[in-house]
């Protein structure tokens, strides 16, 4: 009996155990990353909560930041200094023994802090807030010898949109937000919230970085918040040459720019022209300025160190302002008042004082305030000019900037702050006004801080001149008295100098 020829399949055999093992790989390479990523999942897990922990922190006791001794022994010793020079004004034996009781903590503090510099620099932050507490105390020294002197007061904070204080005592320390969005090559700009009242955009943040001619304004962002700042996240990046000409006939020159309920308004590249840009409806409208004596424009009589900040345009609690010079009036500074609707403008104030001797200049409830390079860390506003009346005079109130050159100096009414850019940072400032004073037959009586009597005569013969140019002008602005919705309060980094 034959057999029947039979075959093994050897080939599907093998074929199936190398998928078998194939497969027993596959899996114990999932199952290996299964644990990795339950690893992972774990050690994030307590990152997250410890995050979690340290945020909760920040929030009720103020964000930690690295510290050196050095910057620490350096303020202690500019506490000590300040402590001394507030003894030698006190003037009962109260305030002499509490200012004593104060120096002899600071002292302890210092042998502290120098303790803590050779052993234990975990508890620094512990010294940081003593020496705040300390802080605290002597300022409240000084307000009340101030107070007891008649040295003028400080107010507390102003009523937003109203002009309830007698004008800007002091400005406070430079708090550096972030540099501009184009870079470290773009050293002039502009920046800054809608200064409207009452703006449906209240919490909208512009940055104007002009081109490297340092003359030309073509590109800028808007942010929706404070945070979307930071994070350069903007709502869109905008153009003012909207059909991308050779010749960019929407552009605009210096770093004079405002934005006011949703609009920018600049001066017109290569012109003494006004033009006012909605970003929204990409709609760019320009005004020729007729003037039987017209403003300088292209570089003529521009700040000092600026260019081409010929025409600077400002806001304050009574609307928009604009602040040029002439040939006829000899590149003395002009005020004039700005219709946002219609841009047609008012009666001038001519004033005393030179534009191009000025660093900078801004408004606060009509009154024009001017700036003067001090030294490559500090401008002087030295210069105040009231439309109200049409005087002016001189004053001295410091401004420290983190770097040389001020590019742009505007104020906010909605927040109180000043807004400045400084060689492409974006940089602003609290500021804080005088208390008003009591009336005298109606009016307000305004003790000037360090104003000397020399000064007091070049102001007398100032207030002649000017009074004869031009009357008080009504307030423009709508909304005036109303009060705008509060605005989120930015944070930034403070600028010390050692």
């Amino acid at each position: 009996m034959e057999i029947a020829h039979t075959y093994f399949p050897a080939r599907s055999v093998e074929r199936l155990q190398s998928d078998y093992y194939n497969l027993t790989n596959y899996l114990q390479d999932q199952l290996n990353m299964i644990y990795n990523n339950q690893a992972r999942l774990s050690t994030t897990k307590t990152n997250l909560t410890d995050l979690n922990v340290r945020v909760k922190y920040v929030k009720a006791f103020g964000t930690h930041v690295d510290l050196n001794f050095q910057r620490l022994i350096s303020d202690i010793h500019t506490v000590v200094s300040l402590a001394h020079n507030i003894s030698k004004n006190a003037t009962t034996d109260a305030t002499k023994e509490m200012i004593s009781d104060l120096i002899t903590k600071i002292n302890t503090m210092h042998t502290v802090v120098t303790t803590m510099e050779k052993s234990d620099k975990n508890n620094i932050i512990t010294a940081q807030r003593e020496i705040m507490a300390l802080r605290q105390k002597l300022q409240e020294c000084e307000e009340a010898i101030a107070l007891s002197s008649g040295t003028p007061a400080v107010s507390g904070p102003s009523s937003i949109g109203k002009c309830d204080h007698d004008g800007l005592l002091k400005v406070g320390n430079p708090q550096l937000v972030k540099l501009n969005w184009k870079g470290m090559k773009f050293k002039a700009g502009s920046w800054g919230k809608d200064f409207a009242l009452g703006t449906k955009f209240k919490d909208y943040y512009w940055v104007f970085p002009m081109n490297q001619d340092e003359r030309t304004l073509e590109k800028y962002r808007l942010y929706a918040s404070f945070k979307k700042l930071l994070l350069y996240t903007p709502i869109r990046e905008y153009t003012l040459n909207i059909n991308s000409q050779t010749v960019c006939d929407g552009c605009g020159q210096g770093a004079g720019v405002v934005f006011f309920n949703g609009t920018f308004f600049y001066n017109c590249l290569d012109s003494r022209a006004l033009c006012k840009a909605d970003p929204f409806s990409m709609r760019i409208s320009r005004e020729d300025l007729e003037d039987p004596d017209p403003a300088s424009f292209n570089n003529w009589f521009s700040y000092q160190g600026v260019k081409y900040q010929d025409i600077d345009l400002a806001g304050d609690e009574k609307g928009l302002w604009m602040i040029y010079a002439t040939t006829m009036s000899n590149g003395k500074l002009v005020i004039k008042k700005i219709d946002p609707e219609t841009l047609e403008v008012g009666t001038p104030w001519i004033t005393s004082q030179t534009k191009d001797s000025l660093s900078n200049s801004f408004m606060i409830c009509g009154v024009l305030y001017g700036t003067k390079r001090k030294n490559s860390t500090h401008d002087e506003i030295h210069y105040m000019y009231d439309t109200s009346n049409s005087r002016e005079r001189n004053i001295q109130i410091l401004i420290e900037k983190p770097l040389p050159t001020v590019q742009s100096l505007n104020y906010n009414p909605n927040d109180q702050k000043l807004y400045m850019f400084n060689d492409g940072y974006l940089v602003f400032y609290d500021v804080t006004f005088r208390a008003p004073t009591a009336k005298r037959d109606g009016e307000l009586v305004v003790t000037e801080k360090h104003q000397d009597s020399a000064a007091e005569e070049q102001t007398g013969s100032r207030e002649e001149q000017s009074s004869s140019v031009s009357d008080q002008q009504e307030d423009l602005t709508s909304g005036e008295g109303s009060r705008a919705n509060d605005d989120e309060n930015p944070s930034a980094l403070p600028v010390v100098r050692r």
